[in-house]
């Protein structure tokens, strides 16, 4: 029985070391009637420094993977069965931009870019090279491009340029712009008859003339603050008035100079006349055609006297010559221009009161408009008495103000009262 069991046994793993070749050959004639079998080119699993151009750097160390210049980097192959991948994460240069990056890996940012040296900014309908007008260039900061330089057309102003760039420089501007000047005290503006100016544009800037202000002066009687110290004739209720009468002794006028001394008299005992001093003139001395030196065509009676004194000068005035030349208005020059040396006090009220029936007349050829002019700026206060029909003649020496031209009358009584409202008009007493 065991003899047979190890037969059994025997036979079995005969059997199976039988089928195995057969196994076995039935493999390799099958071997053979396929191709070859291929050697793999790498482990799978393993990786490769790569570029973008192409090349492999097989002995280079994949981590950290090797860096290039700016944006330039390697990439990697990976081993599979099938061989090497494609090169994954390889960035190549490119054309330089401006972005803040190296693009084109030549270890530069931004050296370069598209926009570079181009104009720019230009505006529409603008005419650039044409007044302040120049168009920008574009550059390049940080990565980000602008335009640099560039000015446009604006509003004209007053500065010596052409800002809107029409060919014209600050033109318009002087009749539609201007600003406010004053030159005067601090405190003065707008205080009496002190009034602000203003300038306007010209040569590029606000630097002309401070046009139309009107700046503190000497105070004078006129019911006006002239120096813009916020009082009215200040100072004049206290000072003395120096009055000459200028009178026309020529024979016409005989009766009008008789009521003129007797209208007179009484005011000179008036306490308005207190502060007054009194000078007398004569005028018609010389006869038609009588050759003498022109101001002795009429004569300097009295330097000032007070009052009391000057009448007793007007009762003897009544004995003069008398002739048929009135060169009235040459007379009012020579009262003024130190012709006639008067003493006129400083600071006084300086008043000349011609009193004649005829028109008026000179042998200088002494206008009217110069006599008042000359009033004017030596301060003095004219007044005339002179036939209604001959007002017109006298009206410009005046400064063509009729409320200085008076009608002689033969009643003294009207002549009080014309001369009593010449001194109540003058700045004393108020």
């Amino acid at each position: 029985m065991k003899r047979l069991f190890e037969s059994f046994i025997s036979w079995f793993l005969i059997s199976a070391v039988l089928t195995y070749a057969l196994l076995m050959l039935s493999s390799c004639s099958a071997c053979v009637d396929q191709d070859e079998l291929v050697r793999l080119e790498c482990i799978p699993g393993q990786k490769m420094v790569c570029s973008l151009e192409g090349e492999d750097y097989p002995n280079a160390i994949v981590d950290p993977i090797p860096t290039l210049a700016g944006q330039c980097s390697y990439g990697t192959k990976t081993c599979t069965y099938d061989g090497w991948s494609e090169c994954v994460g390889a960035v190549g240069p490119s054309e330089e931009i401006c972005d803040g990056i190296d693009n084109d890996c030549d270890a530069i940012i931004d050296e370069t870019y598209p926009e570079e040296h181009q104009l720019c900014g230009f505006v529409e309908g603008a005419d650039y090279g044409v007044g302040i007008c120049t168009p920008g260039v574009m550059k390049c900061d940080n990565g980000s491009v602008y335009c640099d330089g560039h000015v446009g057309p604006s509003e004209e102003a007053c500065d010596g340029l052409d800002n809107n760039c029409n060919g014209s420089v600050d033109e318009g501007i002087a009749n539609t712009t201007a600003i406010v000047c004053y030159e005067g005290p601090e405190g003065t503006m707008a205080v009496g008859e002190c009034r602000a100016g203003v300038r306007y544009c010209t040569d590029g800037g606000f630097d002309g003339p401070c046009d139309n202000q009107i700046l503190p002066t000497i105070e004078v009687c006129d019911n006006l603050d002239n120096d813009c110290d916020g009082e009215v004739d200040e100072g004049f209720d206290t000072r003395g008035v120096d009055l000459v009468f200028v009178l026309d002794i020529s024979g016409s006028f005989d009766d009008e100079i008789e009521s003129m001394i007797q209208g007179i008299a009484p005011l000179l005992d008036d306490p308005i006349t207190s502060t007054f001093r009194f000078g007398l003139v004569v005028v018609g001395t010389a006869s038609n055609g009588e050759i003498r030196p022109e101001r002795m065509h009429s004569n300097m009676v009295s330097n000032f006297v007070p009052a009391d004194e000057f009448l007793e000068i007007l009762e003897a005035a009544r004995m003069i010559p008398s002739a048929g030349q009135e060169p009235t208005i040459d007379t009012m020059l020579w009262t003024m221009d130190s012709t006639y040396l008067f003493s006129w006090a400083p600071g006084s009220q300086k008043v000349i009161i011609t009193m004649t029936d005829e028109i008026a007349q000179t042998i200088l050829g002494t206008t009217c408009p110069q006599i008042a002019m000359m009033a004017s700026e030596r301060h003095y206060e004219l007044f005339v008495f002179a036939l209604q029909a001959h007002h017109n003649s006298f009206l410009a020496c005046v400064d063509n103000n009729q409320d200085r031209l008076y009608t002689p009358a033969v009643n003294s009584e009207t002549v009080f009262q014309q001369i009593k409202q010449i001194f109540n008009d003058l700045c004393i007493g108020r």
